[in-house]
């Protein structure tokens, strides 16, 4: 009977060790989310065993420096915690009370576990309390849990934002006329722009006012439909207005009215130059006028290209394919010739300063 013992322990000691072996760690952020969705009594269709497959997944780089032992079900996280080396070095820079507590406000705000591994597994050694504060803030954007989710994956770096900070962006867009759904649709496709500095947003609005002459209501409704432009660098929105508006002879009212910035510039001049070379379209004199009647600004950006070629420019796909390619090459050799002159330029200008020197 004795001898039976001694083997059932020596057996159990193997698979312990075998256990202990393949499964050393596991990330802290682990133990904390299952012990309160077990003090909170939640159901979920994620299992603690997923919820740390999760995590241990997301986080392998971090791995090293925030895990503690696997013991048994009924060992105390406290010993655990202290029984690692690498924890105890990390336990100044981590609060675990503190850590509970904020999984507990996730949960309370309406994320389901799988969702706050995920929102863990970004900037995962930031503090707990700033992950909660920019979360809370976008919440009070109006979006969801999955939107957010979406949006920080886009860019992480808004939960290093500080809170008040991002609360600025917001008040400042709506200032520019984007409002709640606005603003949701700029957290969710375009979350950088809440990084940006106000300065930039601010640049944007003084040109298209000062130097694009759009009236405020105009302003605003360009940045509703198209918040993306923020993201652009000034002069490529200026020169996009300039060519509408000199090339092509078109006021603000129907540039905004056509969806015009809304559009690829590329595709616009490819679309506008195709016709031009075909006799369809003229820029208006001086006075506004033409001697053909051009085909309006909005059925040329908004028609398929299909349509375009078909109906509005009467030709083929296969002619226009080789148009857009001319035009490239064109272009570059447009490029290379005023590149060379700036050269010579400099060369002309270096050689005056050279001979007043003499």
């Amino acid at each position: 009977m004795q001898l039976e013992r001694k083997r059932c322990r020596d057996g159990a000691g193997r698979v312990c060790r075998q256990i202990l072996q393949k499964h050393s760690y596991m990330p802290l952020a682990c133990l904390h989310i299952q012990s309160s969705l077990k003090a909170s009594h939640i159901e979920s269709p994620c299992s603690l065993q997923h919820l740390r497959y999760r995590l241990t997944s997301t986080n392998s780089a971090e791995q090293s420096e925030a895990s503690f032992p696997l013991g048994s079900p009924k060992a105390d996280s406290s010993e655990a915690i202290t029984s690692s080396p690498v924890v105890h070095k990390k336990s100044a820079d981590v609060d675990y009370l503190k850590l509970g507590k904020v999984t507990h406000s996730f949960l309370d705000m309406g994320f389901s576990p799988s969702q706050i591994t995920d929102l863990f597994s970004l900037q995962p050694r930031l503090p707990p309390q700033i992950r909660l504060s920019v979360v809370s803030e976008l919440l009070l954007l109006g979006l969801n849990t999955d939107s957010l989710l979406k949006a920080l994956q886009k860019k992480p770096e808004l939960l290093k934002m500080p809170a008040n900070r991002l609360r600025d962006r917001a008040d400042l867009l709506r200032k520019l006329g984007i409002q709640e759904e606005g603003l949701n649709h700029v957290a969710v496709h375009f979350p950088s722009i809440f990084t940006l500095p106000q300065k930039k947003i601010e640049a944007l609005e003084h040109l298209l006012r000062e130097k694009c002459l759009f009236t405020v209501e105009q302003v605003s409704k360009i940045l509703q439909t198209c918040p993306d432009m923020l993201l652009e660098e000034l002069s490529d929105v200026e020169y996009k207005f300039q060519f509408a508006y000199f090339r092509m002879g078109v006021k603000q009212r129907e540039i905004l009215n056509s969806g015009f910035f809304q559009a690829s510039l590329t595709e616009i001049k490819n679309r506008v130059i195709f016709l031009e070379r075909l006799g369809l379209y003229q820029t208006p004199d001086k006075k506004g006028q033409t001697l053909i009647v051009n085909p309006k600004l909005k059925g040329i950006i908004r028609a398929s290209e299909n349509d375009f070629v078909t109906r509005i420019a009467c030709s083929t796909m296969e002619e226009y394919e080789i148009f857009k390619k001319l035009l490239v090459r064109e272009e570059e050799q447009n490029w290379e010739k005023e590149e060379a002159m700036k050269i010579e330029l400099l060369d002309l200008e270096n050689d005056d300063e050279a001979s007043d020197t003499e």
